[in-house]
């Protein structure tokens, strides 16, 4: 008694199955890996230009040193006044600043400027002993996302300009 039927049986019509989920599921991970990436990449890059616009902030005001552009304590209210400050604010004798809503009152405190998604704040420290004439400037960007916290860093140093 055997059968001349034509058409697939029950197993094979399971291992198709499985093969297109298998194949569906590789390109379903890949096309979200691949969004991801390109995200963080967005992220990474954005981060960067504010660190770099953070800099060139800093040293717009080291060169207009104009009075009310720096807030650091009760005695200083521009730039020259922090050359001969030695910096020793925080944890390893760093102080970080960030600018206020106006974005033209450099601060110092330990809190950061918010631009969604990110964090941006300066530490500044004496470089190598030599803090009446120049100044580290680290620009730190932060932000978070589904792999966790990320941060770009661009340092300078900046010259005490006579």
């Amino acid at each position: 008694m055997h059968s001349n039927q034509k058409g697939q049986t029950l197993l094979e019509l399971i291992v198709v199955m499985s093969v297109a989920v298998m194949v569906v599921g590789a390109l379903v991970f890949a096309t979200i890996s691949s969004l991801r990436n390109a995200q963080f990449a967005k992220n990474q890059a954005q981060a960067t230009k504010l660190a770099q616009d953070g800099l060139e902030k800093v040293r717009s005001l080291r060169d207009r040193d104009t009075e009310g552009s720096v807030s650091y304590q009760s005695t200083t209210s521009k730039f020259s006044d922090l050359w001969p400050i030695p910096f020793t604010c925080g944890a390893g004798g760093n102080c970080y600043f960030h600018f206020n809503s106006s974005e033209t009152i450099f601060i110092g405190e330990n809190s950061s400027q918010s631009i969604p998604p990110f964090q941006r704040q300066f530490l500044i420290e004496d470089e190598n002993g030599s803090g009446m004439t120049q100044k580290r400037v680290t620009s730190v960007v932060k932000w978070t996302d589904f792999s966790g916290t990320h941060e770009s860093r661009l340092t300078t140093i900046l010259r005490r300009i006579q």
